[in-house]
């Protein structure tokens, strides 16, 4: 009891002195102002639209049944299988707020994620608050806190649940930063590096590249000055980055086998050639940001989560501080920001170049902006405040006036007339009452008083107004939905030989369930190999496949609310509305074996609707392994016979299944089967091809082929006891990895103290 007290004593006496506890309660309270008007909707489950209803409840709900059941090695519900560690590590198991909700039933996520997006705004502008009190007074730096926290890029991306991590804890880099080269405290930087890697990875490429530019402006040009403060930031760089290692080494190994990151940015697209982007550009400086699945002016859609908007004050108070200290580190670098946001070829430079142009960096100059508002609101006197929100209250007004008027007499220009209406006055409103604040020389209590209502006000009303319009834009109302993913809960796969032949994350990830696809980019590498080869195109959503790919993907269940006479239905769950998990039409199961190959250029050659129809009826083998296959296995020569076409499928199906797995069983390490032949072959295995698998027939470890990005072994004569073993390296390296640098961490600590 003594220790409890001393603990608490002394967290009283941090919080006297820093006021983190206040911020983090006004700001959880603000966020649970902002979404409660969706939970009442909702009747405590908080649902949206598009990625995040089909998404990120589903892979939340599915990471925290892998975590409890121990499936975190290769998971079978990640479409066609995948490793756990790669495809969830973006979206889920960096966040610390994610492992929260773990401690409720992963059914109960639904109704847990409003009150954990709460928590993230709320953790944003403590960390804020932590970084900009080093600039200036604690109360302005709650205030800029809450500017960061509810930014016009934390409204836009609501949808997006996994990026308001980021934005929650990158302030720490800064502090950490700012402790090793302005106080010589070291650990501080490392720690913040670690935290920000492990939160996700992706972003934390991003704030490193920010991080080089942040360092210039700070420091200075002149580098062989700052050399010591150089290598200290980069071994203070290399220890968090190994401290996160357990993370983050795995994931940047499963990523590299994705073929986004080989598409760069084309030349032609180094700088934007419509006006749309330019008015686009400044539409997101001065007014709030809006749904990126339906914009209300200028573009139909903007998935770039491109805005800079500050609640209430806008642009405003940073164009006073860059207009009176244009020599300032922080002038130079905002310029530097808004100028790369508005050349496409320098924006992708926080994207690594790739060809997506994302604004998903924003928040960054965003923390920065904030700063430069509060030294405004702190210095008041000493900017022109009142001039520039006049100007800029009668530049907005103008550009709202000209959109209305080249929509009437140009071209559309206005998709939503209402939602733009609204937007656009609550961004000219905002300045206004900056104006109308500024007005006069009254104390300073009151000048903050008045500043600080407004900016909370708008904070809410911004942030409130775009849930509801994503929530409205839900293809299903939030207990439909509910109800939905409940039943699908119930389903169990009848026989772990097939898998249900759909793609939507609430019916496989949401109920554990092996499905035939899925809805996400962090796949297997494979996977997209395997499309590529089939002549499709395979980005987020898994494409639908010609005649062939069903069956040969073993999807012999679906899933429907409208069963139809011959329907063979299997099991039945739901309340008010029923839904049916159906056996369809015959389909090979994972495992079966092929008397014939064909090469892999000659497979090139074939038409695209063609190709699910070939691999029914003989392996791809790669040119350059055709010698070690030809012994077992045919060369098919059905091709100039004319055999190869649709209607074949259904022959080359029963085929398969006539010497095909009758036993097959999954595991969280791989999986086992049994396959008797009447002689050596091979036997195709559709399951994506991972470097960490080692595969055994009767006790032999045998080589896998790689076959279109799917897995083959040898098979002998008589019964085949197969067996898949899956080890995750490159996981287990990073931990290793994270432990060795956690203790050299603790003793670059000891000796800073020491």
């Amino acid at each position: 009891m003594w220790r409890v007290r001393q603990l608490w004593e002394r967290i009283q006496k941090k919080e006297a002195d820093g006021g983190y506890l206040r911020v983090f309660l006004l700001n959880f309270l603000l966020a649970a102002l902002s979404f409660l008007p969706m939970l009442l909707k909702g009747n405590g489950i908080f649902l949206l639209c598009n990625d995040f209803n089909e998404q990120q409840i589903p892979f939340h709900m599915l990471a925290n049944d892998a975590v409890k059941g121990g499936n975190v090695f290769w998971n079978w519900s990640i479409d066609l299988g995948s490793n756990f560690t790669g495809a969830l590590g973006f979206y889920v198991l960096g966040s610390p707020f994610a492992w929260l909700s773990f401690l409720f039933p992963s059914k109960w996520y639904p109704y847990v994620t409003g009150w954990l997006y709460m928590a993230k705004y709320a953790v944003a502008a403590v960390t804020a608050y932590g970084y900009l009190g080093r600039f200036t007074q604690r109360k302005y730096a709650a205030l800029g806190g809450t500017l960061y926290a509810f930014s016009g890029f934390q409204a836009v991306n609501l949808i997006f649940h996994h990026f308001h991590d980021a934005v929650a804890f990158f302030p720490l880099l800064l502090i950490g930063y700012e402790k090793l080269a302005r106080e010589g405290k070291r650990g501080a930087l490392a720690l913040g590096v670690c935290v920000n890697a492990l939160v996700n990875y992706y972003f934390f490429i991003q704030e490193v590249l920010f991080l080089f530019l942040y360092f210039l402006c700070r420091e200075g040009i002149r580098l062989w000055k700052s050399r010591k403060l150089i290598g200290n930031c980069f071994l203070e760089g290399i220890l968090g980055t190994g401290m996160a290692g357990i993370l983050f080494i795995p994931n940047i190994v499963f990523t590299m086998d994705n073929p986004r990151l080989s598409h760069m940015l084309p030349m032609k697209n180094w700088i934007y050639r419509g006006n749309r982007d330019y008015l686009q550009m400044v539409r997101t400086l001065l007014f709030p940001g809006e749904l990126m699945n339906a914009q209300s002016c200028i573009k139909e859609y903007d998935w770039s989560s491109w805005s800079f908007y500050l609640p209430m004050i806008s642009l405003s108070l940073v164009l006073c501080y860059l207009i009176k200290r244009r020599k300032d580190w922080l002038s130079k670098l905002i310029l530097l920001c808004i100028a790369a946001t508005g050349i496409p070829l320098f924006n992708s430079y926080f994207g690594l170049f790739s060809d997506t142009n994302y604004h998903r960096w924003l928040f960054m100059p965003i923390l920065m902006m904030s700063l430069a508002s509060v030294r405004v609101l702190e210095n008041r006197e000493e900017f022109p405040i009142k001039r520039v929100c006049a100007l800029q209250a009668a530049f907005m007004a103008l550009l709202v006036a000209g959109s209305f008027w080249w929509s009437a007499h140009r071209f559309p220009l206005i998709n939503h007339p209402g939602v733009y209406l609204l937007w656009s006055g609550t961004g000219l409103a905002g300045v206004l009452l900056t104006l109308l604040f500024s007005l006069g020389k009254g104390k300073t209590k009151g000048w903050f008083l008045r500043m600080s209502g407004g900016i909370l006000l708008f904070s809410v009303f911004t942030t409130a107004h775009t849930a509801w319009l994503y929530g409205e834009g839900a293809d299903r109302s939030a207990r439909d939905y509910y109800d939905r993913i409940l039943a699908f809960r119930e389903f169990a796969n009848p026989d772990d030989r097939y898998r249900i032949a759909s793609s939507d994350n609430t019916l496989l990830m949401a109920a554990s369930l092996p499905g035939t696809g899925s809805f996400t980019s962090m796949v297997n590498g494979s996977i997209y190999e395997f499309y590529e080869k089939m002549g499709l195109q395979r980005y987020v959503f898994t494409p639908e496949g010609p005649d062939g790919l069903r069956e040969l993907m073993g999807g012999k269940y679906y899933v429907t609310a409208h069963t139809e006479e011959g329907d063979r239905v299997i099991q039945s769950a739901g309340r008010d509305r029923v839904y049916f998990l159906c056996e369809g039409e015959e389909a090979v199961p994972i495992g079966s074996s092929y008397d014939y190959y064909i090469r892999e250029s000659v497979f090139e050659k074939i038409p695209p609707r063609l190709r699910a129809v070939a691999m029914l009826k003989c392996i791809v083998v790669p040119d350059e392994k055709v010698k070690t296959i030809s012994s077992l296995l045919t060369e098919y020569d059905g091709i100039q016979a004319g055999e190869l076409r649709e209607e074949k499928r259904e022959e080359f199906v029963r085929e398969r299944c006539r010497q095909a797995s009758t036993q097959f069983h999954k595991r969280q390490t791989g999986f086992e089967a049994v396959i008797e032949t009447d002689r050596e072959k091979y036997a195709f295995f559709s399951v994506p091809f991972d470097r960490g698998f080692r595969a055994y027939v009767n006790g032999k470890e045998v080589e896998i082929l790689k076959t279109n990005g799917m897995m083959a072994v040898p098979l002998e004569a008589g019964r085949n006891e197969i067996r898949f073993r899956y080890r995750d390296i490159p996981l287990l390296l990073g931990a290793l990895c994270t432990l060795i640098s956690f203790v050299l961490w603790g003793l670059v600590r000891r000796s800073h103290f020491h």
